[in-house]
């Protein structure tokens, strides 16, 4: 099995990880040229690589077609739930996905999960076969194959192939591998864009400013719900709505995932188009601009810092990210004394809610408090009807935004409170991206002023620059002393 030469089955594997990648979505008007140039030099490295591992040609050929196999299946079941074909920024998920395994693999279909187990085996033991009986002129075959596949990628022009990210144009045009390798180069050469030093916050900052993201957070009216699903009131909302300076939808990039995005947008002010390949997880280059943070802001206008997520803040490098942008305190799963159930494994946001009105009552000066809910988060432990558990979850979301309204009318300070959605959910056969992407948002300052209530649908980026807006008293005067100017 091992004799077959090794050029053939580098055609062999040329061709058909080129049909195979045919099979990848969205398809769109395939031109043929790019993509196959790209596919072509990608699979001469990657069987390179196993035959030089394995010294078999003919396991060097399953495992190349096996793994590009893998990143078509890969990148369609994120397609049919995201709304996103694969990029390259996931290959750096896999590590939370090996930690936190319970946020990704009620994605993944149960018979796929064991094709994978079955698969995973089978190729070790293969591996290890090929390995222990391959000649060693093989793995110098090998060798030879992968070093011209590695000048050629050295000397592709990235820039020319994907002037910027476009990816349902790109996965047409580059093939998806192809795709993958062309934008990990372009993250990799794109420069930070300079950005003006930040401004000093205004004098007129309130003492308490809290801005909670509420995880998969989204008025279910919007959701384009079956009709027989009812859909619940949400009294909290409609208060804090009523109340606001500003309230509206908040445009966000990420369907049913990347809480990350919608955070980025907030804490650095920074939308899609400046960040350009970065915007698919802009924490990986978070540290490049850490004096434009929201918390370091504060902290040098003096404010004490605070960031409460009640989950493990070591995905996404929170642990670390956080302390470089400013914030001085972090508290995170182990911070909260709650046992996980079957039904509800994250911390409620009931809890969420008493230790921000908690943190801001043991307050002694200006604090800037930022938490990330998590009690929503999925998968919603109902096989039969998800829905109807994402909407009981939702109801306490809403119950934590009327405590913490209610918290901050009687604490006594003037107090700004940002509330939003970090992302819709995204619940197969029931919500999809289709019906939209947009979350609640409210503004709301205590005490509260009367003023002219906007309503306005905005993006991540422009929530940035209401949080460090003078509070409500200070720009009623403002805009007074405007109308009497004029």
């Amino acid at each position: 099995m091992s004799s077959c030469h090794p050029l053939l089955m580098l055609a062999a594997t040329i061709g058909g990880n080129f049909l195979i990648e045919g099979a990848a979505c969205p398809r769109g008007s395939r031109t043929v040229y790019p993509a196959l140039m790209l596919g072509a030099v990608l699979s001469t490295l990657v069987f390179g690589f196993f035959l030089a591992l394995c010294g078999s040609t003919v396991c060097a050929w399953l495992l190349s077609m096996a793994l590009v196999a893998s990143v078509v299946c890969g990148s369609n079941i994120k397609l049919s739930v995201l709304d996103e074909p694969l990029v390259f920024s996931d290959l750096f998920v896999l590590k939370n996905f090996l930690n936190h395994p319970r946020f990704y693999i009620f994605a993944v279909p149960g018979p796929v999960r064991v094709v994978v187990v079955l698969a995973t085996v089978l190729v070790l033991t293969a591996l290890g076969l090929a390995v222990w009986r391959a000649p060693l002129a093989r793995h110098g075959w090998g060798v030879g194959i992968m070093l011209p596949a590695l000048v050629a990628l050295a000397a592709l022009p990235a820039g020319r192939l994907a002037p910027g990210p476009d990816l349902a144009r790109d996965i047409s045009r580059l093939g998806l591998t192809g795709c993958l390798f062309v934008y990990w180069r372009r993250w990799r050469q794109q420069p930070v864009a300079p950005r003006p030093p930040a401004p000093a916050l205004p004098a007129q900052l309130p003492e308490l400013v809290v801005v909670v993201q509420c995880e998969s957070f989204a008025d279910p009216a919007t959701l384009g719900l079956p009709p027989d699903i009812p859909v619940p009131p949400l009294p909290g909302l409609a208060r804090a709505r009523a109340m606001a300076s500003q309230y509206g939808m908040l445009e966000v990039s990420g369907f049913g995932a990347y809480t990350n995005r919608t955070e980025y947008g907030v804490l650095f002010g920074r939308n899609a188009q400046e960040l350009g390949f970065r915007q698919f997880d802009p924490f990986l280059t978070a540290d490049t601009e850490s004096k434009a943070a929201l918390p370091y802001l504060f902290r040098q206008a003096g404010f004490e810092t605070v960031y409460i997520h009640p989950y493990d803040l070591s995905f996404y490098n929170r642990n670390t990210m956080m302390r470089e942008i400013g914030f001085e305190h972090l508290q995170g799963r182990d911070a909260f004394a709650y046992t996980p159930t079957a039904t509800a494994p994250y911390v409620p946001d009931s809890d969420l809610a008493h230790r921000i009105l908690d943190t801001l009552h043991a307050s002694r000066k200006p604090l800037f408090l930022y938490a990330v809910s998590i009690e929503n988060h999925g998968p919603w432990h109902d096989d039969t009807h998800p829905v109807h558990h994402y909407l009981h979850h939702l109801a306490h979301t809403d119950a934590m935004i009327d405590q913490l309204v209610t918290g901050l009318e009687r604490s006594g300070r003037t107090a700004r409170l940002v509330f939003f959605g970090d992302h819709r959910p995204s619940i197969p056969g029931m919500t999809s991206a289709g019906a939209g992407r947009s979350t609640p948002y409210a503004v709301l300052d205590f005490p509260p002023v009367p003023m002219e209530q906007a309503q306005k649908n905005i993006s991540a980026r422009q929530i940035h620059d209401i949080i460090t807006s003078p509070c409500a008293s200070e720009r009623s005067s403002l805009r007074a002393k405007a109308r009497a100017a004029r």
